[in-house]
């Protein structure tokens, strides 16, 4: 069992894959115990502060025998220019830096009578969570019940402890203390709100701090709960940026299912070894390699956000880096005024350009046959990869929906829907990729539809699996088309009789 203490409340709603299992008050905490993909979890939301903290993972080891794991992810303050807002230090070093019991022989600033300088963890799990990758970087944390708000405060620490601290909070050091009396592996996963000598009074990004702050959170404990919930022993720190975002978008749309649409019996997924990922089997006797391809990838410019967001003065002082999470997150979300039953969607041209099925598949068979140029082998444990795959990810601007040809209803389930999309792109597919010859065993082209409710569904169209011949994408067929109509909004909009149904935008940046 894996628990999460943090001083954030965040709920878990029950759906496929996830259950409540219980939710409860105990003293100060709230308490919410939910299994998801067969592991269980047990989140506590706590009060600020050492007692708090100390309370809380005393209780959870004592109520919850089986618990193996502690994970303290939580808001906090940086000390340095090292880490910005939104910046995730995962922390494995702890002090507490209000304690100064120096008048005893051999204490130092921050360490407790008969307790290490500093608590350390350096174990199994630790290594474990670092091979995710989660965009976090290392840091040291220093924990107190008191705040600093000025350089003096901040200067009289360091000289006093010796060393720098990245991080300030309330409650890791006190969770530390008690994890290393116990036999629980300790991790903390900070998210940045602010710099602790930054003026606070007065600051016009304020509420987009705490904006994307918290969405920086929901973000991080998603993944850790797809990635920790996982039956495969993942390696990740060997891959690109620019594939752990594919992966991770996988691990969130599909989990492991996504591993078996390449290699059955996979037991380890591997980066670094050549392809991007290498999947491994229980005796490492028939490795499979797997390249990522991503086609169109979304290019921010750095024009300032919606100036419904942040005010016209606000937004130009804004460091790019915000701007472009921002964009990125804006224009992902699909409103509920964007999906009315008697109109399509609707975009503001001077924010998005709107790109047709076609241009996509256009675009995706041109990787696919670049790609398949590559006649290359990879070898594992001295060995020659027999078997190589390609996975085609897709980060474009295109939007379009789904509707009844008689009745102009709603597609009533999602993964029908999907399917009629997968139908729409594989027919062009086919048509391009005809004259192509591939030496991969399967080729699977993976993208994401942001539907109603805010849900994501992932499409995933496969080739057959016939290497070093002509690509074929299966699963097509007209018989849907009969009743169900995939309707492009930058060929048919306003149609008063194609509107309606299972509405699906995609609201990614201009290429």
């Amino acid at each position: 069992m894996i628990g999460i203490i943090s001083t954030a409340y965040f709920t878990v709603k029950d759906r496929p894959g996830i259950k409540t299992v219980r939710k409860y008050w105990w003293r100060n905490m709230v308490i919410q115990h939910v299994k998801y993909r067969g592991k269980f979890f047990v989140i506590a939301t706590i009060g600020y502060g050492k007692a708090n903290a100390a309370m809380a993972i005393t209780y959870l080891m004592e109520e919850y025998p089986t618990l193996e794991t502690i994970l303290n992810v939580d808001i906090a303050l940086s000390t340095n220019d090292k880490f910005d807002t939104t910046d995730t230090v995962m922390a494995t070093k702890f002090i507490y830096r209000d304690a100064d019991l120096t008048v005893f022989k051999d204490i130092k600033y921050g360490q407790i009578v008969h307790e290490p300088e500093a608590y350390a963890f350096n174990t199994e799990f630790v290594n474990q969570v670092k091979n995710f990758k989660l965009g976090v970087s290392d840091g040291i944390v220093g924990t107190a019940d008191m705040l600093i708000y000025n350089s003096k405060q901040f200067k009289e620490m360091v000289d006093k402890y010796g060393q720098t601290i990245d991080v300030i909070d309330t409650e890791a050091g006190a969770l530390a203390q008690i994890a290393k009396k116990s036999s629980v592996n300790f991790v903390a996963m900070k998210i940045m709100y602010n710099n602790a000598l930054s003026p606070w009074d007065n600051d016009p990004l304020h509420k987009f701090k705490i904006y994307e702050t918290a969405n920086t959170l929901k973000y991080l404990l998603a993944r850790l709960f797809n990635l920790l919930s996982s039956k495969y022993v993942l390696d990740f720190t060997k891959s690109s940026n620019d594939e752990l975002e594919v992966i991770n978008e996988l691990f969130e749309m599909s989990h492991d299912s996504w591993v078996g649409r390449f290699k059955k019996n996979a037991v380890s997924l591997i980066s670094g070894l050549g392809p991007s990922l290498m999947l491994i089997d229980k005796k490492g006797l028939t490795p499979e390699a797997v390249d990522i391809v991503e086609v169109m990838k979304t290019k921010l410019d750095d024009e300032g956000p919606s100036k419904v967001v942040l005010g016209e003065d606000e937004w130009k002082n804004a460091p790019k880096k915000w701007l472009r999470k921002l964009m990125f997150l804006e224009n992902i979300h699909v409103n509920d005024d964007e999906l009315l039953w008697n109109k399509s969607a609707k975009y503001d041209i001077k924010t998005a350009k709107i790109n047709s099925i076609e241009e996509v598949s256009k675009a995706v068979a041109k990787a696919i046959a670049d790609r398949s140029q590559d006649k290359s082998a990879y070898t594992y444990d001295g060995t020659t990869v027999i078997k190589k795959h390609l996975l085609v990810t897709v980060d474009a601007a295109i939007s379009f929906y789904i509707t009844n040809n008689l009745t102009h209803e709603f597609v009533e389930t999602p993964k029908h829907g999907s399917k009629l999309v997968a139908n729409e792109f594989i027919k062009h597919l086919n048509e391009q990729l005809a004259e192509v010859e591939t030496p991969y065993d399967k080729v699977v082209v993976f993208f994401k539809i942001p539907a109603m409710g805010a849900a994501k569904l992932p499409v995933l169209i496969q080739t057959k699996n016939k290497a070093n011949q002509q690509v074929v994408f299966g699963g097509y067929s007209a018989k849907n088309q009969k009743t169900y109509t995939v309707v492009d909004i930058t060929r048919n909009d306003y149609d008063p009789l194609k509107v309606g149904s299972f509405k699906v935008t995609i609201r990614l940046k201009n290429l």
